[in-house]
């Protein structure tokens, strides 16, 4: 049940998508590059096997995954949505920025109803598609972020070497995904 997130998944699709983009880039990955290819690689196999389990009809498996998937992404999602987008609003605009943090949303929503449903507990039709569509939804972020790869690359390297810092920095505090939502949250209160 979802193991293999603790490795990058040379067979993973968007491990051999982010090989491809690394192979089109002219100089020598940064550090930066190389984490986020990792991380990519260990969420999106993580959100493909919740959306298999959804679609299966595994929610155990699916909630098991969920967790997983909760205490794995924590550091990349808050260094995304804390350092990485903001800097690629000057490169990217506003409207593609927004896309991403709400794609967030839609995972996070994922991974919040996979944690507080109840073991046992039947889930609806309805509820099981909307779940699996947010994950859906998550999963082809993920597996678009080579767009990204590239825009990193536009970044000087003492900018990709900064956020590198902060990103290993969040991975030393290892936050939960969902702890980063309740965070926000009591910012707007």
């Amino acid at each position: 049940m979802c193991d293999s997130l603790s490795q990058a998944d040379p067979n993973c699709s968007n491990f051999r998508l982010h090989e491809e983009v690394l192979g089109t880039m002219n100089a020598r990955p940064s550090a930066l590059f190389d984490a986020f290819k990792e991380d990519h690689a260990v969420l999106g196999r993580g959100l493909h096997e919740i959306s298999e389990y959804l679609r299966g009809g595994d929610l155990l498996a699916a909630k098991a995954c969920g967790d997983r998937v909760d205490r794995q992404a924590g550091a990349h999602i808050a260094f995304e949505e804390q350092f990485f987008y903001p800097t690629l609003r000057r490169l990217l605009g506003d409207a593609d920025v927004d896309r991403l943090y709400h794609e967030h949303g839609q995972g996070l929503s994922v991974i919040k109803a996979l944690a507080r449903l109840p073991e046992g507990a039947p889930l609806s039709e309805a509820e099981r598609r909307t779940m699996l569509q947010d994950s859906e939804v998550m999963e082809a972020h993920v597996a678009e972020c080579g767009e990204l790869f590239g825009t990193m690359g536009r970044l000087p390297p003492v900018e990709q070497d900064a956020l590198y810092r902060e990103l290993v920095a969040l991975r030393e505090k290892a936050p939960r995904w969902t702890e980063l939502a309740v965070k926000a949250e009591t910012k707007k209160k």
